[in-house]
Order: C-alpha cells, then structure tokens, then sequence
C-alpha cells in the first residue's frame, strides 16, 4: 500500500515533468511565430475603415515620415491596392496589396521613390488611393480575434510589444520550423514580451517539479530498503538532480538580462551546460540504481519500459558526447545548433515520459 502511494507520486511528477518544460518551450514558439509573422503599421493615423480612401500625396509622404507612430491595432484586415496619380490623370498601380510595407518611414520610401524616378517632371504625382481587396490580411492582428481583443482592452499591452520591436529589430521574424531549419534557438523565442513571462515562472515551476521528482525517487527507494528488500541505494542520483534544478532555475532568472560582457555570456553558457551534465547524470544513475534492483523491483515496474530507459540514457550520452565534441572542436552554423537545441532539450524529456511509464 504504502510502495503504490510513493510510486504514485514518482508517475505524477515525471508527467508534470514532461509536459510543462514541453509544453512551455512551444508556447513560446508558437507567440514567437505569431507575433513575428504580424505587421507593425508605421502609419497608425491611416483610415482602413473604407473600401477606398484617397490621400495627396504630400499628407501620404508626411504620415509616413512621422517613424514615431507605429500600431498593431490599426491594420487593413484585408489587403490594398495603392495606386499612384499624377496631375495629367495617369494611374500607377503598385503591387504591395497591404498598401503599407512593413517597417519605418524610410523602408516605405523605397517604394514611393521608384514611382518619383520614373515618373516625368510634366507628371508628378498628386495623390495616392488605397483600395480594399477581398484578400484577408493576416498580418493584420485585426484578424485574430483573441489578440485583438485583448490588444484594444488593455491598452499597455500594445505598447509593450512596440517597445520590444522597436527596441530591437529583430526581436521578431518569421519562422517556419526550429526543430527542423533552426532558424531561431529557443532562449530567443523566450526572451521577449510576452513569451518571457510565460517562460520565466514555468521554467522555474519544472524546477521544482524536477526537484520533487527527484525525492519522490529517493522516497520510494528508502522505502524499500527500509521493509528489508533492497541491502543498500545509491543517492548519488538525487544530489545530481537538485544540482541540475538549480542550474535550471539560474538559467532561467538570467534570461533576458542584456550585459553586455563577455564573462558574462561565457557564465550564462557554462551554466546551461553544467544543467544538461548533472540532468543526464543524474538519469543516467537513476535508471542504473533500478537495474541493479530490477529483480527486487520487478512487481513495481514494467520490464519492458526499463529496457527502454536504458536504451534511451545510452542514446542520450552518446548524442550528448557527440554533440559536445562538435560543438567545441567543429565550427556548427547557427542553425545547425538551433536544430540540435530544440530537439536535444525536447528529446531529454522523453526520460520523464519513460519514468510515467515505468512503474506499476
């Protein structure tokens, strides 16, 4: 009776174990695509609301040239035409259906320049009309009806998200599949408003998951040893866990800090680094201990899934060997590592998954 409720508890906390890390580092990735694939709208004082909507065209140069004023909120939901008109009547239709090109005043001249350089002194343009298509605009935030409604209540969240684009240009962008082209690595998907407050606290919160993991294991092994079946356990596995907690928990309070120093940076990765050594040690010695009691824990545990186990810490220790010599001695791209990143830290916690498993 008693061995179940220890054993019940070690299953709880290797699920929780699993998911939350997982589940966290993906919601991350999701907001991070979400938001990159959004446009900041340089000209917030632009009208969508009509179906066409002519400006002249130095009212046009002069929204755009204030680079001050920008908006997610004020979008085309569906995208436009802009079509150029000089004074003797000739229409110049540009092919950036959302009328506005992303980025400042200066990325919108571009546009507007080529259409001065080829237009005769004789025509130059008066005027410009922005017309509505049918096409839907998704980098309008207009068309996600959560986001937009909770943008339009809460007034400071827009103004966040615009301190964190215009902060840093690349804070966001667009992003297909981490996991298989590495085109972003996962502390940046979490290091901005608002995945880093989701990150943050979840992040710290499979710490102490991890940590009550770790001493519900060393429980239940005390436990049997203490009704006589086991002659002696090692505790090494638990002092690697809580080591790996807390090296968990440091690397996600620095997060996000910008120090600019290159001690610094070398801590922050010596610190990731020592967390994936103790995590791997500490599994690789927990799975260990269970083999070397197999015959004394087998009506606990599922033979089958300890094979398993087993297969999968060799696995990692070989991937984990590899992939720290490469990264050392090789010369990886930066894709290359955001690949080996997300799918590293994604496999690791397939342990948790096994250990759900595992007992009976």
């Amino acid at each position: 009776m008693h061995s179940n409720k220890f054993s019940n508890k070690v299953k709880k906390y290797a699920l929780i174990s699993f998911l939350i890390p997982l589940l966290t580092i993906n919601s991350c990735l999701l907001l991070y695509k979400f938001f990159g694939n959004l446009y900041v709208y340089p000209a917030p004082n632009f009208d969508y609301s009509k179906n066409e909507v002519t400006y002249s065209y130095d009212k046009y140069k002069n929204i755009l040239s204030d680079n001050k004023s920008k908006s997610f909120t004020n979008c085309p939901k569906n995208y436009l035409t802009r079509t150029f008109v000089t004074y003797d009547g000739i229409r110049i239709e540009t092919f950036d259906r959302d009328g506005l090109p992303r980025g400042t005043a200066k990325d919108n001249y571009i546009a507007i320049n080529k259409i001065e350089k080829n237009t005769p002194d004789k025509q130059k343009i008066k005027s410009i009309i922005l017309k509505k298509t049918n096409i839907k605009n998704f980098h309008c935030v207009k068309n996600y009806h959560f986001f937009y409604g909770l943008l339009e209540k809460v007034n400071f969240l827009e103004s966040f998200l615009l301190k964190t684009i215009l902060l840093k240009e690349s804070s966001f962008a667009k992003v297909k599949n981490p996991y298989l082209y590495g085109e972003v690595s996962i502390s940046r998907t979490a290091r901005y408003f608002p995945a880093v407050f989701i990150f943050k606290p979840f992040i710290i919160l499979s710490a102490f998951m991890l940590l009550l993991y770790w001493k519900s294991n060393l429980n239940l092994f005390n436990y049997i040893k203490n009704e006589n079946k086991l002659d002696s356990i090692s505790k090494k596995f638990f002092y690697f866990g809580v080591l790996s907690c807390l090296f968990l928990i440091l690397h996600a309070v620095l997060l996000g800090v910008d120090y600019d120093s290159s001690i610094f940076r070398k801590i922050r990765r010596l610190i990731i680094t020592l967390f994936i050594i103790f995590e791997l040690t500490s599994q690789v010695l927990l799975t260990k201990n269970i083999f070397d009691h197999k015959k004394y824990l087998k009506k606990y545990i599922n033979p089958t899934i300890l094979k398993m186990k087993i297969i999968f810490v060799v696995v990692m220790f070989v991937i984990t060997i590899i992939s720290f010599t490469f990264l050392i001695y090789g010369d990886p791209t930066t894709t290359f590592q955001n690949v080996l990143e997300w799918n590293y830290f994604s496999l690791l916690l397939v342990y948790y998954l096994l250990s759900r498993l595992l007992w009976k």
